[in-house]
Order: C-alpha cells, then sequence, then structure tokens
C-alpha cells in the first residue's frame, strides 16, 4: 500500500475516530471522570491514525510550510495542455491564513468566555440542583409545619432474613496514626496492588464507616437526628475467607449478609463508565440512603441530608484506609439504575449514592 492509499484509509477512519474521541471527552469532563476507557482506548487509536496520515502526506506537508512545490517532471511534464490549463495554479490556503484563523478562533473563544452570562448553567428549569436547592430550602412558618406534621418513623435498620452471613472479627484498629496524619496522608487511590484484603481490615473499614460506637446504637459518622439512612454494602472480590459476591453489612451484628453471589466487578465497571480501577479493588463499598428514615421527620430537606451524611462515611472510610495502610476513591459517576440493580433496590425509596472501591497500595 503506498502514501496515496495510506492517506486515504487514515483520512476515513479520522473521521468518526476523532468524532467518537470529541465525544468521550466532553462525557468524560462532564461527568468529571478521571479515566473513562474508552476515551483512552479511542485516543490511542487517533493517535495511530495521525501518525500514519501525517508520514502518507510528509512530502506535501515539507513543501507547504517551507514554500517549495514539487515541479513535475517526465512524460507528464512534456504533454501538450490547453492555455487554459496551462494557467498559474493557486495555492489552497497559505500558513499565514491559517495562522489567522488560528488566532481569531482563540480571540473569540476567550471572549465568548470572559463576557459569558454569569448565570449561565443556573437559569430557572435549566439547572435542577438549583431548582432543588431553592424548593429545600423552608422559611420560618415551614419549619413549623415540618415539626408539628411529623410522621411514622420506619424503622431504621434493614436485614436479610434467611440469607447466608459471614461473621466478621472483632474491630481491631490497626497501628497508631493520628488524625492529622491520616488527613495528610489522604489521597484518591485508582491503582490497587493485587493482593486480597484480610477480614480484620475489612472489619476496621466497615467498622470506622458506619459501625456502632457507643451506647444507644450512637454510629463513628454524624447523622441528621440520628435517623440513619444510610445503609453499606460490599461488593466483595478478593477478601481473605469471603466469598466472592455482595454483601449487606448488618450493623447490629457486625456481620455481613449475602445479597447476591458471584463476582461483580466487571458489572461495576460498565456501570461506572468503564472506570477500571473498580474491578481491580478487592472490596467496593456502596453507599445507598433510605429516603423514608429521614423524609417522615425533615421532608424536603431528606435529601439534603442523606447526601451529607453519604459524605460523611466517605471521609471516614478515606480516613480508616490510611490508617490501616490501604487506599479508597470515591465515586460518584456512575448509572444510578445498573447499579441500584446491583444491590436489588427500587432506586425511589432507597438509592444508591456512592461508590469507595478500598484496596492495598
Amino acid at each position: 500500500m503506498g502514501r496515496r492509499e495510506i492517506g486515504l484509509v487514515s483520512s476515513t477512519l479520522l473521521l468518526p475516530v476523532t468524532a467518537f474521541l470529541g465525544v468521550t471527552a466532553l462525557v468524560s469532563d462532564v461527568l468529571d471522570l478521571n479515566e473513562f476507557v474508552f476515551h483512552k482506548y479511542t485516543g490511542y487509536a487517533a493517535t495511530v491514525l495521525v501518525i500514519l496520515h501525517v508520514y502518507a502526506h510528509w512530502p506535501s506537508l515539507v513543501a507547504f510550510w517551507t514554500g517549495r512545490t514539487r515541479q513535475r517532471s517526465g512524460p507528464e511534464a512534456a504533454t501538450w495542455r490547453p492555455p487554459e490549463a496551462a494557467a498559474p495554479v493557486r495555492r489552497g490556503v497559505s500558513r499565514r491564513a491559517v495562522l489567522a484563523a488560528a488566532g481569531f478562533g482563540a480571540t473569540g473563544f476567550a471572549a465568548g468566555w470572559l463576557v459569558r452570562p454569569p448565570d449561565v448553567g443556573r437559569l430557572p428549569g435549566e439547572d435542577f440542583g438549583a431548582l432543588y436547592h431553592r424548593a429545600s430550602s423552608p422559611g420560618f412558618t415551614d419549619a413549623l409545619g415540618a415539626l408539628i406534621g411529623w410522621g411514622v418513623q420506619p424503622a431504621r435498620t434493614k436485614d436479610y432474613p434467611g440469607t447466608a452471613r459471614a461473621a466478621l472479627p472483632a474491630v481491631t484498629a490497626p497501628p497508631e496514626l493520628s488524625v492529622a496524619g491520616a488527613i495528610e496522608r489522604r489521597r484518591s487511590l485508582r491503582d490497587f496492588a493485587g493482593r486480597s484484603l484480610t477480614m480484620a481490615k475489612l472489619a476496621w473499614l466497615l467498622h470506622a464507616a458506619t459501625g456502632i460506637t457507643g451506647p444507644r446504637g450512637l454510629r463513628a459518622a454524624p447523622s441528621a437526628g440520628a435517623q440513619h439512612p444510610i445503609e453499606t454494602y460490599v461488593v466483595v472480590s478478593r477478601v481473605e475467607g469471603i466469598e466472592a459476591g455482595i454483601y449487606h453489612y448488618a450493623i447490629a451484628d457486625h456481620a455481613l449478609e449475602r445479597v447476591r453471589e458471584g463476582t461483580f466487578g466487571t458489572d461495576l465497571v460498565s456501570a461506572a463508565l468503564g472506570q477500571e480501577f473498580l474491578g481491580q479493588a478487592p472490596v467496593v463499598l456502596v453507599l445507598s440512603a433510605i429516603f423514608g428514615r429521614l423524609r417522615w421527620r425533615y421532608h424536603e430537606r431528606a435529601y439534603r441530608y442523606a447526601l451529607l451524611e453519604a459524605g460523611h462515611i466517605g471521609q471516614n472510610v478515606y480516613l480508616a484506609a490510611e490508617a490501616a495502610g490501604l487506599g479508597a476513591c470515591a465515586v460518584g459517576a456512575f448509572f444510578d439504575d445498573a447499579v441500584n440493580r446491583l444491590l436489588d433496590v427500587d432506586g425511589l425509596e432507597e438509592a444508591a449514592l456512592i461508590l469507595l472501591p478500598v484496596g492495598p497500595r
């Protein structure tokens, strides 16, 4: 295959690859994905095609940028051409025009960014987060109505009667690490070692996340009105002494209740838009919220408080992982329906909020 054919093939393939690369870049940026497998591999493909494209058109590129054009020689040069064909051939686009167009484009982009309306993206009806924030901001009379109108309190624990259980060992704190030290060392880890996790370390993580730490069922993380809407699920891939599967953390008994049997790392990667480190982690904690535990008392503020509590627990997991020589990474970009199906929850009364893969460094 000659240069011409290579150029045609690479140019043809570059069109769909570049389009897909642009789409995946937008998705990655909008959803703030640190690793997006589709974007990564499409980038590799685009790089190879660009190299082939440059190779095929190298003589033309050199001629364009040096201002030299190749002179025809051989039989073609001696062939008679009509006068109109002998007219001077004008070069397509000059270097000055290319640079000027790039400069004008950059200037226009900068000007558009600087003069954009301050409320862009926050207009009524455009940003549901802003709408919800206003709708969940009650005034004084609304607050009084909430106090008077408390409903029936739902159960604050969830269990799976009749399912297989895995008893966790007693909690043993890892070697002493100060809170200041854990905060200074805390980083999101997305590259886990291939080692398994011990049951002792898993027990410590779960206890530090949502475990009972005091009388009357007081927990490791703060909760609005001690309603504790957060449930913890554990997707086990490699934990010594525990079969792979999805488990629910029974807080009162400090045990795992099996929800589903099998390996689900690949399912999590697919649900999280191709973020591969979720499949590498020996365990992934999934925090869900049962909104009714808050709604009966806090009404429109319930969703706010559920998210706040999930954040508290997530930071506990980070610091507990650091203390145990592990690493964690909070993941919020995932297809909700796919994760809810894995947990066998309806996505309405109970829904997944955050994924927390944890593993050794």
